[in-house]
């Protein structure tokens, strides 16, 4: 069953589409031409190529803004009106400026800070800033738009450790800038008050870290991995965001917040959905049953998630899922567990635009994020794409 959206307004940058963007219920493609690789210079969206983007993240005071996490070209890249900007990141992967400079506020441009292999990202409606979890750094941060500086907020990084921040866990009652984490792989802002919950893959383990950052705590997760806790205490539960026996695993593993007490978990090894209840303290699970369907190795059992990587909550109240394991993005309603097909046909290739969503073959979507009005963004990442799905 395809879902209908209502057609609204189509956000600005969708013209750089040309004609594929007319129709309600079709995908364009905003951003890379399907071919793998770089050409940091060029600022047109259509020309511009990326090299397995992770994720698409809106922000911005300008209607249709949209940053991507630019994996193996270890960029940032932000996207107005049709033309591309790297506002993180330089032409080589590293950790950070050569002169340590960017743990010390107000940072550096974002410009000059190398960057290893970033994952998700998440737009901070409170600060208007972007946050991001540095996953192959181990850290956390913050880029301003008002100055293009970005800063070091969370993880131990004292100069004496080199162009590195140490990987580990420690720090909890502190502040985050004495924290250790293991990469760290998604944010889910509190709009309360631009807080935020941060989720350590490495670590087993979702922490919550003050607006200021004077303040990181574990708030969910025990550090082992697993399928355990539902019906009790989050600080209890197991989660599988890796194999720990991989030394080369791939990121994994989301939160998103609802704005009404309850953070949602993409438990992507569990292919699992999990909620838990902020003000119980308790988890439970909404969608999967914990296990992959079939043998080792098997297809995916199209009726169940296969290795979730991303989960965002829609201005509708359903859940949109990068399904990366199906090639599909879904939308679940948290309270009937009912999946609604969005994007992709179940068969990895790079589908056609301008053809309905669910006809539009897409390839490992890693990421997803919805507009106001219902416009669906996808991280396309074997595609090299970033897709939208007309409303």
């Amino acid at each position: 069953m395809v879902r209908v959206l209502t057609l609204m307004t189509l956000v600005a940058g969708t013209a750089a589409c040309g004609d594929p963007c007319g129709e309600s219920g079709t995908t364009c493609t905003l951003l890379g031409t399907g071919q793998a690789g770089g050409n940091p210079d060029e600022t047109d969206a259509s020309e511009s190529l990326l090299y397995g983007p992770m994720d698409v993240e809106l922000g911005g005071e300008q209607a249709g803004t949209f940053f991507v996490a630019d994996w193996n070209n270890h960029q940032i890249k932000r996207v107005i009106d049709g033309q591309v900007e790297i506002v993180v990141g330089t032409h080589f992967l590293g950790d950070g400026d050569p002169d340590f400079n960017e743990r010390i506020a107000p940072g550096v441009p974002g410009d000059q800070v190398a960057l290893n292999h970033p994952t998700q990202l998440e737009w901070n409606p409170v600060t208007g800033r972007l946050l991001l979890p540095s996953w192959h750094n181990h850290r956390v941060r913050e880029w301003d738009p008002a100055t293009g500086n970005s800063l070091v907020v969370a993880a131990d990084t004292d100069p004496n450790d080199g162009n590195g921040a140490n990987a580990g866990f420690a720090g909890d009652g502190g502040p985050a800038a004495d924290a250790l984490m293991a990469f760290p792989n998604s944010i889910a802002i509190d709009p309360s008050d631009g807080s935020f919950w941060l989720l350590a893959q490495r670590n087993g383990r979702i922490r919550k870290v003050a607006a200021d950052f004077s303040l990181i705590e574990t708030m969910a997760g025990n550090g082992e991995e697993g399928y355990a806790g539902d019906g009790g205490a989050a600080l209890d539960a197991s989660f599988h965001f890796w194999d720990y026996t991989d030394l080369q695993p791939e990121p994994a593993g989301a939160v998103a917040h609802d704005g009404d007490g309850h953070l949602y978990i993409a438990d992507t090894c569990n292919h699992a959905i999990r909620v838990i209840d902020l003000q119980a303290g308790t988890i439970d699970t909404v969608a999967g049953t914990g296990e992959h369907r079939g043998p080792p190795g098997s297809p995916c059992d199209p009726d169940q998630l296969c290795f979730p990587h991303d989960v965002e909550v829609g201005p509708d109240g359903l859940l949109y899922i990068a399904d990366t394991g199906n090639h599909r993005v879904r939308a679940l309603d948290p309270v009937t567990g009912e999946l609604t097909e969005i994007a992709g046909t179940g068969v990895p290739a790079d589908g056609a635009d301008g053809v309905l969503a669910t006809e539009t073959a897409l390839d490992r979507p890693y990421g997803v994020d919805v507009a106001d009005d219902g416009t669906v963004y996808i991280a396309d990442t074997y595609n090299h794409r970033i897709r939208m799905v007309i409303p």
